[in-house]
């Protein structure tokens, strides 16, 4: 038997215009739970909705630190010997001054510079309970430095060679040098300078020894090259030490060196001049040139100021009735002074 089919009353009408669901027999339906999603974790990361913009941050480095080497260079002196007395033998540079004897500069160095390689070796600890290693242990140290010289000369031939030239008696201007069977190994002390302008770079290796040599090849067309690689040995616990003025730390974009002055002539005559010139102040600042000596007012330098660089340049005048005598001068800049030297006035000679 069919049933009729049953016309909604008004409450249920209200009802079902109010959203709710409702079965054929009027009874209303429970609706499932709304489904809500949980924030996102901090840090993780969340699509955005359709038609939305993309934001990613960009990470950018400082060019400033990006360093080049275009200059530099090589120096060999005999290493140092635990007999050497104190003040005697070869002394290790602890500053980037430039270096004098018993140091030897190895010249021109082909196109492909130097190459600085430091090694360590290692060996892998493993255990029952681990498929990776848990430690590494040190095997092995060295470091090494790699150059072509391209120069033709006493020390770079002997350095090659590892013999020494000795002239002959019998026939001076004639030179022999023996190969022995049995070389003899020598030690030696070896710095590598590199600069970018005012960047400067200094390694240091207090004992070395040259561990391999290229061949020579003799061409018509190509100068005879000396490949040698050098390996540091151990000096008092260390392999070598580098030396910079480069500011490495974060904050770092410049190196800053010392204001410097100086004279372009350390005498002039009663009524000449000299050229004060100096370096490494702040740019574009007014310079103050202090002169003093046996009389005032007779030594005079022109007002001047820095320019962008930091760099100054000023003429001292000497008058003609200016006092005999040393006069010091220095300039200086935003409150940094910097010596530029003594200045010796002389008598104009008496025309004749």
């Amino acid at each position: 038997m069919e049933r009729p089919l049953l016309h909604p009353s008004g409450s249920l009408r209200r009802a079902c215009a109010a959203g709710n669901r409702i079965d054929h027999l009027g009874n209303r339906l429970t609706p499932p739970p709304t489904e809500i999603s949980p924030p996102p974790a901090p840090g993780a990361f969340s699509f955005p909705s359709e038609g939305a913009p993309i934001s990613t941050p960009i990470e950018t480095g400082n060019p400033q630190k990006i360093r080049f080497a275009p200059n530099g260079a090589l120096f060999v002196a005999p290493a140092p010997r635990i007999s050497d007395s104190p003040g005697t033998g070869t002394v290790l540079p602890t500053s980037l001054d430039s270096l004098g004897a018993p140091y030897s500069k190895l010249g021109y160095v082909d196109e492909g510079g130097v190459t600085i390689t430091p090694s360590i070796e290692t060996d892998p600890v493993k255990v029952w309970q681990s498929a990776v290693p848990v430690l590494y242990n040190v095997k092995g140290a060295t470091f090494s430095v790699k150059a072509t010289l391209m120069e033709t000369s006493k020390i770079t031939t002997e350095l090659f060679f590892g013999a020494k030239w000795v002239e002959s008696k019998e026939k001076p201007g004639l030179f022999r040098l023996d190969l022995k069977s049995t070389p003899d190994l020598n030690e030696i002390t070896l710095v590598v300078d590199w600069s970018q302008g005012k960047i400067q770079y200094r390694c240091v290796i207090g004992r070395a020894m040259i561990s391999d040599r290229g061949a020579i090849q003799l061409q018509r067309a190509e100068n005879g090259k000396f490949e040698l690689t050098i390996e540091a040995l151990d000096y008092n616990g260390n392999l070598g030490y580098l030396l910079t003025n480069d500011d490495l730390h974060e904050s770092g974009t410049s190196v800053t060196e010392p204001a410097a002055a100086r004279l372009s002539g350390n005498a002039a005559e009663q009524g000449g001049s000299v050229v004060l010139t100096g370096e490494h102040f702040a740019p574009s600042k007014p310079a103050a040139v202090a002169i003093s000596g046996p009389s005032e007012g007779k030594v005079t330098a022109a007002q001047v100021s820095t320019d962008d660089q930091g760099n100054v340049t000023s003429t001292i005048s000497v008058a003609p009735d200016a006092a005999v005598g040393v006069y010091t001068v220095k300039v200086g800049v935003a409150g940094v002074e910097a010596q530029a030297g003594s200045l010796t006035v002389t008598a104009k000679p008496a025309l004749k």
